[in-house]
This record gives structure tokens, C-alpha cells and sequence, in this order.
């Protein structure tokens, strides 16, 4: 027999279903682009300054965050949440909470997987029971079940009034048909599975002591805010331990924590997901070239060009000896036989991957590997507006402008008579697009010695490839150029670059873009990470320090999340199929 569970409290974000959640404040708008694009003055910052936490905004779990809070929780590896729809990125990153919104189709796969999952989950039941219900009673069981996974589940105690709402799941499940102990349980985690407590980062908090309209968030929701930067999933038993003693309350707490969490291999896979999604390497699978061109490019390949990139990308950070100005100007990658082939270099034989220097005159750090110069061509040619927008955006942190209104947005059409350069020059010669275009067209056309699978070549339709250029409207970087790794070299070590690394985290790290009250918050992240040696490992437990992190604003008419009573599952009638 199906169980209809409720859909409205999914509908209402966090905040109970009887009250909608609070308006959510503008968005921040970056001033337009101009010819300078030169960052704005720093911040006056001191110890008198005190910071502002931003926006309070509701963040749901994204797919990633629900399946691994699921198999933590449960214990078994799922990806049921890789079959909701697809959320929407902000600012680069799954995890901003203006793309995280409900809709009626989230909710219905949200209560479709709450079902799945309590069903499968009742097969190993004795491994999620805290106690053995034959020993101390069914129902003491259940309430003990309730107490203890509920906690884990909504990643704090219950109340009492949500532990009596959940026994009522129990005793009416069970009072249906005579329902076996297991049935009453099933239900229970189903109802926890499907409440918005387990869906959503709820976050409350209590006033703070001198200043008015500023919440200091509890421990158990600062443990959450820890584990899902750097896991993506839920608090572990330590986390949960130090939430419950009050002992996540200093920035010196949080730090220390933060280091024991980065040495969990939880953390390769948390801080891989932010370079991934800044780098766009998730869509690398996705990709497809005219295979009249690359007959070669096929999943294989795809699957090959992502692992080098996460391969460098890991030694990067982890490696005790590299730090983020290798990220940008290292001379080496990872290969085997077939990518050795794809950049030609010899010597590299079998599909295991290991270390391999590269002429630095070809190469340079990530933004010269095969998997991003795929992501940012075409299907057949490269595209220098890609390419520099990305570098503009990406590692730039400048703010363009979409096109003018009426400019169709289209790529020339390829003519074996001329180079790519030579078409782009032609295109965007328009005065309406030759603003942005003067930015973004001569640093694109530095990657032009990379084809649109990052092969590199020397001469393109008979001619020799032109990759110079100036670098213009940047803080510390302008100049001329010639070819893609000198701009990675000056790039490595641009402040402006490290700076925008600085951006990039804090927004992953908070879910949301940079307001002009985070200017004194952004500024302590970058004198972390200049003075922790470019390490970014350093960054992100600089960011978990800051108050920012452990307070929010409150925001008119709030109140905490609760299961209200017409949201308990409800019992289906007599004969409903």
C-alpha cells in the first residue's frame, strides 16, 4: 500500500506550513561594465568594525548535499537525488540559495524519494535502532528511534512537541491493520525524510546580546554549516558532540574543527565540488564535438580529460609543497597513454595516470588543460568570446554586461581561408559590440594555440596561429602577452586573481554573491590566504572563522521550523490504493 504523504510544507520553504518564508532581500548588482573594470576601493577595516552577516537566506540541500546526508544517515551510497530536477546555478556554484527554490515537481520527487528510501531502509533495520525492541519494548523503541535518528536526521534535538508529533506517526501507523513494529518505524522516518527540517539548512539562531537585528547562530547549526562546506553532507558524531557542549562558539573552535574535518577523505570530495563547479568541469561528460572532426572524442576520453584535471587540481591542494600559484602557473599534469597522445608527448605508456612535466611554453596550470578548453569551445572551433569571458568571470571576478539588445549572438561561420582570429576580428568589429569585445577578445585569442579539444597547434587554415595580445583593465596584469601560459604566469601571481579566488569561496562558502557590507569580511579572507601561503585549504578555514559565518540577520516575523500538525503523514483512507 502507497502512503500519501503531505506536500504543502515543501512548498513554504523552512518555516512551518501555515507561514510563508520572509521576502528574500534584492539581490546584489554588480555596477555595469566599464572600460576600467578595476576593483572598487578597499574597505576601512578594523577592530572596531563590526561586521554584517549579510542576507539571511533559506538554503534547501542540492542534489549532491541530499545524497550524501542520506548516506551518512543511512549507511548505504544512493543517488536517488541525481533524478530531481536539476537546479539552476547562481554565480557558478548548486549551492546558492536563490537557485535552491521548491517547486511542485521538487516536492513530489522529495516525498517519491522520503518513501524510497524509508522502504529500502526498513530492509536493515536493526542496524539504524538504537535499542532492540524485543529487549526494552516496542514503543519504548520507537520513541528511542524517534529521539535519536530524528536527531541526526534534522541535524538537532527534537523538541518535545515534534517527538509527540512523531509518536503519533507511530501509534497510528501501527494502529492501521494491526501494523507490524517495522511498519511504525518505516513511517516515522518517512515523515523525517520528508519534513523540512531534513530538507533544508534551517537556521534560527538567538539575539544577539548588543546588537539589534543580528541572531547568533546555535551549535548545531553552525555544525551544519561546517560540514556541508567542507562534506556536503551532514555533522558527524563529533561534530554533533561539540554542538551539544557548546564548544563551537570561538573562531579558534571553529578552526580547529575545520582542520580535523579537511584531513577526513570527505574533504577531498567537498573542496573537488568547488573547483569543479568554478572551473565548469561538470561539463565535461556533457560535452559533444563534431565528430567528423574528433572522431576520437568520446566518453572515454571525456571521462580521462576531467580525471587530469582533478588529478592536478588534488595535488594542489593537497600536496604540502604546491599551493594556488601552481593552480595557475604549474608546469606539470597528469596523463596516460591516450591524453600523452592527445598533447603530444611521448614516452607516456598504459591507461594509469601519473605525473608528467610539460614544456612550459605549451602549457601552464589549469587553464591550459585539455578539459577546459573543451568546456569553453565550440563543437568544431574554438571560441575566443568563451574563452575570455571565462577568464574575465571566472578568475577575473569582472562583472560584463550581456550583449546589446538586437545583436544576435553568433559565432562566424568557419572559413578555411582565414583563422579564427581573423573571423572573430571580422564579427565583433560592430560599435555595439566592440566595448565588451575589446575586453574579452585578446585574452580569449591567447588560447588560440589550443583546438576545441586542447590539442595544441601551430598553424590553423595554412596560417601561423596568432596568439598575442595585451591584457587590459585588470589591477596588476595588464601588458602585452604572447600565448596562453605567460597570461597564466602573470596571472599566478596577480592580486587581483587571488582576490577573486577570495570571491569565489566566499560565495560557495555562503551561498549567495558579495553585498558591499562583506567588503571587511572579504578582506580577512584574502589576508588569511595571502599570509597561509596561497594554500586554499587555509582560505576555507579562514572563512569558517569569521563572524559571518556564525551569525545572521534576522529577518521580520521569523520563527523556527516546526512539523505542524496537518504536516505528520497522513493515514490514507479505507480503500485508498
Amino acid at each position: 500500500m502507497r502512503r500519501h504523504l503531505p506536500l504543502a510544507c515543501l512548498l513554504v520553504a523552512a518555516l512551518g506550513c501555515e507561514e510563508s518564508p520572509p521576502p528574500a532581500p534584492a539581490p546584489f548588482e554588480p555596477p555595469p561594465a566599464t572600460a576600467s573594470l578595476k576593483p572598487p576601493p578597499r574597505p576601512v577595516c578594523d577592530a572596531t568594525t563590526l561586521p554584517d552577516p549579510g542576507p539571511a537566506l533559506i538554503r534547501r540541500l542540492s542534489r549532491i548535499e541530499y545524497d550524501h546526508t542520506a548516506r551518512d544517515l543511512l549507511g548505504e551510497d544512493t543517488d536517488i537525488a541525481m533524478g530531481f530536477a536539476r537546479e539552476e546555478e547562481m554565480l557558478g556554484f548548486d549551492n546558492n540559495a536563490r537557485a535552491l527554490q521548491v517547486g511542485a515537481l521538487h516536492a513530489e520527487q522529495f516525498m517519491g524519494a522520503a518513501e524510497t528510501l524509508a522502504t529500502q531502509a526498513a530492509q536493515r533495520l536493526d542496524a539504524l535502532l538504537p535499542c532492540d525492541p524485543e529487549v526494552v519494548g516496542e514503543r519504548e523503541c520507537a520513541l528511542a528511534f524517534i529521539d535519536v535518528f530524528g536527531r541526526r536526521a534534522w541535524r538537532r534535538p527534537l523538541t518535545p512537541d515534534e517527538l509527540a508529533r512523531l509518536a503519533v506517526v507511530y501509534d497510528e501507523a501501527r494502529a492501521m491493520d494491526a501494523a507490524p513494529f517495522a511498519d511504525g518505524v518505516t513511517l516515522v522516518l518517512e515523515a523525517l525524510l520528508q519534513s523540512p527540517n531534513f530538507l533544508y539548512r534551517v537556521e534560527v539562531g538567538t539575539p544577539h546580546p548588543t546588537r539589534p537585528g543580528i541572531q547568533v547562530l546555535d551549535g548545531y547549526e553552525v555544525a551544519s554549516r561546517l560540514s556541508y562546506l567542507l562534506w556536503r553532507s551532514m555533522p558527524d558524531d563529533l561534530l554533533f558532540d561539540a554542538a551539544s557542549r557548546d564548544a563551537l562558539k570561538t573562531p579558534a573552535d571553529l578552526e580547529a574543527q575545520a582542520w580535523r574535518m579537511l584531513d577526513d577523505p570527505r574533504a577531498r570530495e567537498g573542496l573537488w565540488s568547488f573547483f569543479e563547479q568554478w572551473l565548469r568541469l561538470d561539463e565535461v561528460a556533457g560535452l559533444e564535438k563534431d565528430l567528423r572532426d574528433f572522431p576520437f572524442f568520446n566518453g572515454d576520453l571525456k571521462d580521462m580529460l576531467h580525471e587530469e584535471s582533478r588529478r592536478f587540481i588534488e595535488a594542489v591542494v593537497w600536496e604540502p609543497d604546491l599551493d594556488m600559484r601552481d593552480f595557475f602557473a604549474g608546469s606539470f599534469t597528469f596523463l596516460n597513454d591516450r591524453l600523452a597522445w592527445l598533447y603530444g608527448i611521448d614516452g607516456v605508456e598504459g591507461p594509469e595516470f601519473r605525473r608528467v612535466e610539460l614544456d612550459p611554453a605549451q602549457r601552464a596550470g589549469v587553464l591550459t588543460q585539455g578539459a577546459l578548453m573543451a568546456v569553453t569551445a565550440k563543437s568544431r572551433i574554438t571560441s575566443p568570446v568563451r574563452r575570455g569571458v571565462f577568464l574575465r568571470e571566472q578568475i577575473l571576478c569582472h562583472a560584463l554586461p550581456p550583449p546589446p539588445p538586437n545583436v544576435p549572438v553568433i559565432a562566424p561561420d568557419p572559413d578555411p581561408n582565414l583563422t579564427t582570429r581573423e573571423r572573430f576580428a571580422e564579427h565583433s568589429s560592430g560599435l555595439a559590440c566592440q566595448g565588451c569585445h575589446q575586453l574579452i577578445d585578446p585574452v580569449g585569442f591567447a588560447f588560440e594555440h589550443y583546438d576545441a579539444v586542447g590539442r595544441w597547434r601551430d598553424v590553423e587554415s595554412g596560417h601561423p596561429v596568432d596568439a598575442t595580445g595585451e591584457m587590459t583593465a585588470t589591477l596588476d596584469a595588464d601588458g602585452p602577452f604572447d600565448g596562453a601560459p605567460e597570461i597564466a604566469r602573470r596571472l599566478a601571481e596577480s592580486e587581483q586573481v587571488h582576490r577573486c579566488v577570495t570571491t569565489q569561496v566566499f560565495r560557495y562558502t555562503f551561498g549567495r554573491g558579495e553585498n558591499p557590507v562583506d567588503g571587511c569580511t572579504q578582506e580577512a579572507l584574502y589576508r588569511t590566504y595571502v599570509q597561509g601561503g596561497y594554500d586554499v585549504r587555509a582560505l576555507f578555514v579562514g572563512a569558517v572563522a569569521t563572524d559571518t559565518f556564525r551569525l545572521r540577520r534576522a529577518e521580520p516575523d521569523e520563527a523556527p521550523p516546526a512539523m505542524p500538525a496537518e504536516g505528520t503523514p497522513a493515514m490514507p483512507a479505507e480503500g485508498t490504493p
